[in-house]
């Protein structure tokens, strides 16, 4: 399949939660296709699912932003306050000594948050959180519900319906609703979901999880994919660079834009690319 020529320029950014061992092999993977990646990651997952070891995540953190995703893989809006915020700070804190540097980004398990959660999460020292909310083609105005655009999975029809219902219907995102619902092919339906982002807001964020790539074998898709957004008018930069793109745009946000002197993640300079990181493993 040949992607058709898109006038517009596309910001795009990919995440991936969990930190399974598989986002090694993740990580060469965008590296190929020179794509630059958020890696959301707990310091142990209590649903059962292996998670890198520390050598493993310091050395992807040389390469790709990390982000916290608490420490044992919790929901937060199922447990108390204060161990809530004791989950979010042992992650920060055990993450940020494996990589020596400021861990800026969170991920909300299974994107579930509410106020409470969100309070705790800046309180910890994050700069900004990731959801699931998909079908968005812009960063958004809150840094702490930073939305998506779409999951590298092949979602049935009423998920995608659910969540754009759920979450705010609006006219930019039932042109991303379209784009999704139209193809059974995974690769096919996400290109267009890329090109109606680059028509509309101009951004386009990806998110999965590499042990779904596993299950489902999706690998070769995903290849072809990264392929096709390669041909796309389009920049690659991490999560934290993707936001903080956006904030320099509104000055109510320009606050969250790194200042001098501090350890910043891996590509937190706004349009920061993938390309100069050369991962091996």
């Amino acid at each position: 399949m040949q992607a058709e020529p898109i006038e517009a320029s596309l910001l795009v950014t990919t995440s991936w939660d969990d930190g399974h061992p598989s986002d090694l092999r993740l990580a060469e993977l965008l590296e190929k296709h020179g794509v630059a990646a958020t890696f959301y990651v707990p310091s142990s997952n209590s649903e059962g699912r292996p998670v890198m070891r520390s050598s493993e995540i310091a050395e992807l953190g040389r390469y790709f932003e990390i982000g916290g995703h608490t420490q044992n893989h919790i929901v937060l809006t199922d447990i108390a306050p204060d161990a809530a915020a004791t989950q979010l700070s042992v992650n920060k804190f055990w993450l940020e000594n494996l990589l020596g540097r400021e861990v800026c980004g969170f991920a909300y398990v299974r994107g579930r948050h509410n106020r409470t959660v969100r309070r705790l999460v800046e309180q910890a020292g994050y700069r900004y959180a990731r959801t699931v909310k998909n079908l968005v083609s812009s960063p958004g105005s809150n840094r702490f519900q930073v939305p998506t655009t779409t999951q590298f999975f092949g979602h049935p029809t009423s998920t995608y319906v659910r969540n754009y219902l759920s979450n705010g219907p609006n006219l930019n995102r039932a042109a991303t609703l379209a784009a999704a619902l139209s193809d059974d092919k995974l690769v096919v339906r996400l290109s267009r979901v890329a090109e109606a982002c680059a028509r509309s807001g101009g951004y386009f964020h990806l998110w999965g999880h590499s042990w779904e790539l596993d299950e489902y074998d999706l690998w070769d898709e995903l290849d072809s994919f990264l392929g096709l957004l390669r041909q796309i008018d389009a920049r690659f930069v991490t999560n934290c660079a993707w936001w903080a793109h956006a904030a320099m745009r509104d000055e109510t946000q320009a606050t969250f834009v790194p200042a001098d002197g501090r350890k910043e993640c891996v590509g937190s300079a706004p349009l920061a690319s993938a390309k100069s990181a050369r991962w091996r493993m």
